[in-house]
């Protein structure tokens, strides 16, 4: 769609009440301050900017939570937030990829106007609009105007090696997706979380728990300097069910359940969500009597399906992004995270039956629907399907308009302020598929090779985002040393003994899991998995200016790791409560 289209010119009085404007004005009001900042911004004796971008983010939120039958919010939020960006020099050589540690960054100090996550009155028109832009543009620009000059002071000093260009050039287009957005049935989920969270009531092991559902729609209006334009909306729902105890021995244990989709009709049916709760509890009140591994364990493991989706999720996936390291006025400043595939292309990353493909496009995978799907990025370029490993090898990389030494074009996967992926596929030749019948044989089979007692099957991790937002929140903290020790916190691990019988324990993590363990796998299972999460953006926000979490899809099947280590968390707990909760006293 190449035009706007008059009959989405009005905007949606779902979205903001009060909001005397329409698309038009919006972008028109982008477009002029743009014009004004390009002809007449500069600062004397330093350089005019030769690139700027207006993202407008127009938010309706709706957030349920309930604990133990009772409500304990629910909200309608409206919101609008400003990003600018504003580039110095030229695309072969401007203020970025150059990191400033004196600077406080995108604006936002005591003295300084913000110009990323900058709140704006949600009752704009073309005038209240184009003096937001005009703040926000000569912070921004103020502060990349010294970047600039620092980078050019740091570089007069060094022989400069790498050479490649700062920004990439791209042909402007225009693209106007507007839905309709779907309604959020707030009585409706009042009640389902109040009866969801009730179930708690009656598991006296559980010491704290929380059910949410969170409904996010937006509009976004994007306008750069080069004539790129887009209107699209951007929704999903997500669904929360999260509980926490203690051991008799302080060890901190919990368990979740989430669920993702565009709207919130979509959702499991209420009976679905009913058993699922029931699950979340049953499990860990049998956690809370299960028993440590003794010792650390080394040796065979099955990561089934969850959790097969998880690891490949936080370990493999976020190294297919490009990533570019930071000059400094101390020189080259590089990032060790998620950086291993960088100089990769060509090489062998997993075994030769694995291939990997990002599908941006791609709505659904078997019947569920993929949350990483989108169709423009965030910088307006089209997404592409990208064949990230073929038999095992690195043939690419996810990019954005920022190249490097080994991608140099854009494949429209600019995400949340930097490179992300969005539906990631993981597949194998029907040669190295089994069924977990099979992988659990094989595994007994290694287990007796080497002679140890037992195997190891892991079945869920925990959620990153999970344990940093809600599980932080419930248990102040106490649940998330595992993460701090740079190692996978698992909720739910079994043994597996010679006679095929499994066996339930508690408080493991899987330790030295890195990009190399996955050439280690020696076989996969032939169900897949669609893990649907929000997932931590590779670049630190910190860094891009972005988002901290985007939604992702992963989906892979179980896998069979000759080799790792899974071991109980060793540290000194908080002692439990002295008596169990007054909530769960029949």
């Amino acid at each position: 769609m190449k035009k706007l289209i008059t009959l989405f010119l009005l905007f949606t009085i779902f979205i903001q009440p009060g909001f005397a404007r329409t698309d038009d004005d919006i972008l028109q009001a982008m477009r002029d301050e743009i014009s004004r900042s390009l002809g007449q911004l500069k600062i004397e004796s330093l350089d005019k900017p030769y690139y700027i971008e207006y993202k407008l983010i127009i938010r309706r939120s709706h957030i349920v939570k309930a604990l133990y039958g009772s409500l304990t919010e629910s909200r309608d939020i409206p919101s609008a937030q400003l990003n600018v960006g504003v580039r110095v020099g030229d695309y072969k050589f401007d203020n970025s990829n150059f990191f400033d540690f004196g600077l406080s960054f995108f604006g936002g100090g005591d003295q300084e106007e913000s110009f990323k996550h900058r709140k704006i009155p949600i009752e704009l028109d073309y005038n209240a609009l184009r003096r937001e832009l005009w703040l926000a543009t000569d912070a921004a620009y103020k502060q990349v105007a010294e970047t600039f000059t620092k980078k050019q002071t740091t570089l007069k000093s060094r022989l400069r090696k790498d050479t490649t260009h700062d920004f990439l050039k791209v042909k402007p287009d225009k693209h106007y997706y507007k839905e309709h957005y779907p309604d959020f049935d707030t009585p409706y989920f009042e009640n389902l979380t109040k009866e969801l969270s009730s179930i708690f009531t009656k598991y006296s092991q559980i010491d704290i728990s929380s059910v949410g559902v969170e409904y996010l729609p937006a509009t976004i209006y994007y306008v750069n300097s080069e004539g790129m334009e887009y209107i699209k909306n951007d929704f999903y729902t997500g669904l929360e069910i999260v509980a926490a105890t203690q051991a008799e021995d302080g060890m901190p244990l919990a368990n979740y359940y989430t669920a993702f989709s565009r709207s919130p009709k979509s959702l499991p049916a209420k009976d679905s969500l009913l058993t699922a709760t029931r699950n979340v509890a049953e499990l860990l009140a049998k956690l809370k009597n299960a028993p440590t591994l003794d010792d650390a364990y080394s040796g065979p493991i099955i990561f089934d399906r969850v959790a097969a989706s998880q690891i490949f999720a936080q370990v493999f996936v976020p190294n297919l992004t490009t990533q570019r390291s930071q000059l400094t006025e101390s020189g080259i400043q590089d990032n060790e995270r998620f950086t291993a595939f960088q100089n990769k292309i060509g090489g062998r990353v997993l075994p030769e039956f694995f291939d990997v493909n990002d599908k941006p496009a791609l709505k659904y995978f078997g019947g569920t629907e993929l949350m990483g799907n989108y169709l423009i990025d965030d910088e307006g370029v089209k997404s592409e399907n990208v064949l990230l490993v073929k038999k095992g090898y690195l043939k690419g990389l996810l990019s954005s308009r920022v190249p490097t030494k080994r991608v140099r074009k854009s494949n429209g996967h600019q995400r949340g302020g930097a490179p992300m992926f969005s539906n990631i596929t993981i597949s194998s030749d029907k040669k190295h598929s089994r069924t977990y019948t099979q992988l659990k044989k094989q595994l007994l089979k290694l287990v007796k090779d080497r002679e140890l007692p037992y195997g190891i099957v892991v079945r869920k991790l925990i959620d990153q985002n999970i344990m940093f937002t809600t599980l932080f929140r419930l248990t102040k903290g106490l649940a998330v040393g595992g993460q701090i020790r740079r190692s996978l916190p698992a909720v739910e691990v079994y043994r597996i003994y010679p006679d095929g019988h499994e066996e339930l324990v508690r408080g493991c993590e899987a330790k030295g899991f890195t990009h190399q363990s996955f050439k280690d796998i020696i076989n996969a299972g032939k169900t897949n998995y669609v893990l649907n999460y929000l997932a931590p953006a590779v670049t630190s926000p910190f860094m891009s200016g972005g988002s901290q979490y985007v939604m992702a899809s992963v989906i892979s099947t179980s896998l069979l790791f000759e080799d790792g280590e899974i071991k109980s968390v060793e540290q000194d707990f908080p002692k439990p409560p002295l008596l169990p909760s007054p909530v769960t006293l029949k």
